[in-house]
């Protein structure tokens, strides 16, 4: 026997009630998304490594350590997607999208995106991600703030529950620069304690040595000054009315003063998602403002405001009463289900399928070598409201057998259009 091959480290395989349970959360997020005048989009799977380098930023963990590079001919080096911004951007660039009167630019997507990193609980090298991008010249109050109660309602709806919204206001360029000055003149003299990580951190993006996961170097982020502490007149005035509007919706929030998220492209108001009743997962959705990116990757001096949802985070954040909700959503009953158990098979049965199937009907049917007990038990499991049996006891004819009530009778199968006849008519007196 050959050596199995089995998947990736970092992956999972989707079937089953967990790919319908995928499926219904991604149609769900997707309705919500709509309801707030999203369009669904969808760049390619990989790009040009530039892309991400110029608009995610050199600094971040994604582009120095975690970029699935390809490995192919030719002049182009490419990277399996590691997030969506920078993909969504660039598309808008390269289709002109910026040009459309109706402003601000409204999208969602739902896919994977891969990152090389070490496998754990709620984080996979290959994962999923559902978000949106809200891109304007500027983005307004009412656009921020609907993009946060999309971030924030999405997930409520589908979790069934209430979350908790963490805030932070990384501010204008002149607040980030007085404040990185403070975070250099603050982590000057620890840093010889600190990680690998945190030393690159301080030459490349300060900041993002408060995102860092180390134990002992949380302790030491718990001393660090806050942003809030040096924000301009204009940011202390964007955030304050962020909190009031949250309040006013009953958002249950949290002003969170370290919160900076792990990409080089966001300024202003950023923010995390979390589920009260499995914290340990870390955040289930983050996202933020940002400011030039688009102009960054050789497009319009575009603002933009997005998040993105880690689906294997919300399908882990699930409770069992939610699962069943979501997968039967995707799951209907059969309305017909056919068992053969005739030695000489004739066309009958398959014809009698595609023909319930052109009229709109869910059916199936048993494989030939199972017998009738165990396919009786088959139209149970996939919930089938009629069994048509078909067996050499009554030639000619078929058993057609109610699986809610167990009551059957046998009427003639010559042809399968009497049959679809016989099953239309009854349809209509049960209606």
């Amino acid at each position: 026997m050959a050596d199995r091959i089995e998947k990736p480290r970092g992956t999972n395989d989707l079937f089953g009630d967990d790919k319908r349970l995928y499926d219904s959360l991604v149609e769900e997020l997707s309705s919500s998304a709509l309801r707030f005048g999203a369009s669904p989009i969808e760049p390619p799977h990989f790009e040009e490594e530039s892309l991400f380098v110029r608009g995610v930023g050199e600094s971040s963990d994604i582009v120095s350590k975690e970029m699935f590079r390809l490995d192919v001919k030719g002049e182009h080096e490419y990277v399996l997607r590691p997030e969506y911004t920078a993909g969504v951007n660039r598309l808008v660039i390269e289709n002109k999208l910026y040009a459309s009167p109706d402003l601000p630019l409204r999208f969602y997507y739902a896919g994977p995106v891969f990152r090389f990193e070490r496998p754990q609980k709620g984080r996979l090298r290959e994962l999923h991600q559902f978000g949106i991008e809200f891109l304007d010249t500027k983005i307004d109050q009412l656009t921020a703030l609907d993009a946060l109660l999309l971030f924030y309602r999405g997930a409520e709806e589908a979790l069934g529950r209430e979350l908790l919204l963490k805030i932070n206001y990384l501010g204008s360029f002149a607040s980030r620069e007085k404040y990185k000055a403070a975070l250099k003149n603050f982590y000057q003299d620890k840093l010889p304690l600190m990680c690998e990580d945190c030393h690159r951190r301080f030459e490349t993006n300060v900041l993002r040595i408060l995102d860092c996961k180390v134990p002992s170097d949380i302790e030491i982020n718990k001393d660090a000054p806050y942003i809030t502490d040096y924000l301009e007149p204009e940011d202390e005035k964007s955030l304050e009315d962020t909190e009031k509007a949250l309040e006013s919706l009953n958002i249950p929030y949290k002003l969170e003063p370290r919160l900076v998220r792990g990409l080089d492209y966001y300024t202003g108001l950023v923010f995390e998602l979390y589920d009260p009743m499995n914290m340990d997962l870390g955040a289930i959705g983050g996202g933020g403002q940002y400011g030039s990116l688009m102009e960054e990757i050789g497009g319009p001096s575009f603002e933009g405001i997005g998040f993105s949802y880690g689906i294997e985070r919300l399908m882990m954040s699930l409770d069992q009463e939610a699962k069943d909700r979501l997968i039967k959503s995707v799951k209907p009953p059969l309305d017909y289900f056919i068992i053969d158990l005739r030695k000489e098979k004739d066309l009958v049965p398959v014809i009698l399928l595609d023909e319930l199937r052109s009229a709109g009907r869910l059916c199936s049917s048993a494989s030939y070598q199972k017998a009738l007990s165990g396919s009786l038990k088959m139209a149970d499991r996939l919930q089938s409201k009629v069994a048509l049996i078909f067996d050499d006891y009554n030639p000619g004819m078929v058993i057609v057998k109610d699986m809610l009530t167990r009551e059957q009778e046998v009427i003639k199968a010559e042809e399968a259009e009497n049959i679809m006849a016989y099953l239309m008519k009854k349809e209509k007196k049960v209606c």
